[in-house]
C-alpha cells in the first residue's frame, strides 16, 4: 500500500491538480493543514479520497512532515509538495523500488524567472520511501536513512519558485539553524543559496565559503554547493573562485552546468580585471565549447540550455564581444533554432 502525503498552507490555487495528477500512483492521500486561511480546505474536504490534519506550526518542517507520515497507513509513503504536480508517473515503478527496500529519489523540474527570462531546472530529490523512515533539520530536511537511494522515472514539476519568493521565508529559519550549528556544512549551503536568490551576494558568498572548507566530496549536494558558489562568485567578482574551479575541473568535467557558470564567471572577471584578462580571456570560449562538447556524450546538465541553447548564445556574446561578428552571428543562430528569444533578439538587431 502507497500513501500520498502533503503538508499544506494556503495553497488553494495549486493543491487540487497536486492530488488529481496523483491519484492514480497511491492508494491514500494524507493531507496536514498548518494553518491555511483561504479556501486550500474546503477544496480537501470535496475529495472522499483526502483524509485532513492540522498541525501547529512549530518553524520546523521535519516536525510537520513527520506528524503527517505518522498519519500514513501505507507500507510507503511518496512525499509531494502542493505546488508539484506529476507529469509522468508509472504504479509499477513506485513498486519495483518497494520489493528492493530502496529510497526513491524523483526527478523534480523547476521553473524560475531571471532577468524577465523564465528558466527550467531539475533534480533528482528522495521522496518516495518506507514509513518507518522519518526527516530531519528544521528546513531543506533530509531523510535520516542509510537505505539505498535510486534515480527513478517518476517526473514531478515544481511551481513555486515562479508564484512564491519563498527566500524571506527560508532565511530567518536557517539563519537560526546556523548559528545553533555554525560548522553544519549542509545549512551553510542552503543559507548561502537562498542568500543568492534574495541577491544578498557579498553574504552567500561567505557562507558558501565555509561550506567549501567543511563539506565532504561525498555529500549529495557538493556538485550544487560548486555551482552555487560559481555563480555568487561571478556576481561578485571573487578571484578565490578560480582556485575553486581548478580543484573541481576533473570532478566536474562531465556536468555541462559547471562549464557553463565557469564561462560566465570568466566573461565577467575579464571585463573587470582587463589588465589580466589576456590569461583568461580563451576560457570563456573554451568553457561554453565545452558545454557544446559534452552535450554529445553522457552529461549531467541541472540548467535546463546549458548544453545546448544557453551555452550557444553565450558563444554569440563572446565572440561579439571581441568584433567577430560573423562567428556570432553563427552561434546566435544556432541558438534561436531552440527557440530561445535572448538570440532571436540579437540576430534582429
Amino acid at each position: 500500500m502507497i500513501s500520498l502525503a502533503l503538508i499544506v498552507k494556503d495553497e488553494e490555487k495549486t493543491i487540487k491538480k497536486c492530488i488529481i495528477n496523483a491519484k492514480k500512483l497511491v492508494d491514500e492521500i494524507i493531507v496536514v493543514d498548518t494553518g491555511s486561511t483561504d479556501n486550500t480546505l474546503k477544496i480537501l474536504n470535496e475529495d472522499s479520497k483526502v483524509r485532513v490534519f492540522n498541525f501547529a506550526w512549530t518553524n520546523n518542517f521535519s516536525e510537520a512532515r513527520n506528524y503527517a507520515i505518522e498519519q500514513c497507513t501505507g507500507d510507503y509513503v511518496l512525499f509531494l509538495d502542493a505546488d508539484e504536480y506529476v507529469t509522468f508517473g508509472k504504479r509499477n515503478e513506485l513498486e519495483q523500488v518497494m520489493k528492493r527496500n530502496q529510497i526513491g529519489k524523483i526527478k523534480i523540474t523547476s521553473k524560475f524567472k531571471k532577468d524577465n527570462e523564465v528558466y527550467e531546472a531539475s533534480s533528482f530529490i528522495s521522496r518516495f520511501f518506507p514509513k518507518n523512515i522519518r526527516y530531519q533539520g528544521a528546513i531543506h530536511e533530509q531523510l535520516n536513512s542509510d537505505l539505498p537511494r535510486i534515480e527513478m522515472k517518476l517526473t514531478v514539476a515544481h511551481s513555486g519558485y515562479l508564484e512564491k519568493d519563498k527566500s524571506l521565508r527560508n532565511i530567518p529559519i536557517l539563519l537560526g539553524e546556523v548559528k545553533k550549528n555554525p560548522n553544519d556544512a549542509y545549512y551553510q549551503y542552503q543559507l548561502g543559496k537562498e542568500l543568492r536568490l534574495n541577491k544578498e551576494f557579498k553574504q552567500s558568498y561567505t557562507h558558501l565559503s565555509t561550506s567549501y572548507k567543511l563539506v565532504d566530496m561525498k555529500d549529495s549536494y557538493y556538485n550544487q554547493l560548486i555551482l552555487e558558489l560559481l555563480q555568487t562568485g561571478k556576481e561578485i567578482v571573487a578571484e578565490e573562485t578560480i582556485r575553486i574551479i581548478n580543484e573541481n575541473e576533473q570532478r566536474m568535467k562531465n556536468i555541462s552546468d559547471f562549464h557553463f557558470y565557469k564561462g560566465l564567471f570568466y566573461l565577467d572577471y575579464c571585463l573587470k580585471h582587463m589588465q589580466s584578462s589576456i590569461y583568461f580571456l580563451s576560457k570563456i570560449e573554451e568553457s561554453f565549447l565545452k558545454c557544446i562538447e559534452i552535450s554529445n556524450k553522457k552529461h549531467i546538465e541541472y540548467l535546463k540550455g546549458t548544453a545546448s541553447f544557453l551555452a550557444l548564445y553565450n558563444l554569440g556574446v563572446y565572440y561579439e564581444v571581441i568584433g567577430s561578428m560573423t562567428r556570432a552571428e553563427i552561434y546566435y543562430v544556432k541558438s534561436a533554432k531552440y527557440g530561445y528569444q535572448p538570440a532571436k533578439k540579437r540576430l534582429s538587431l
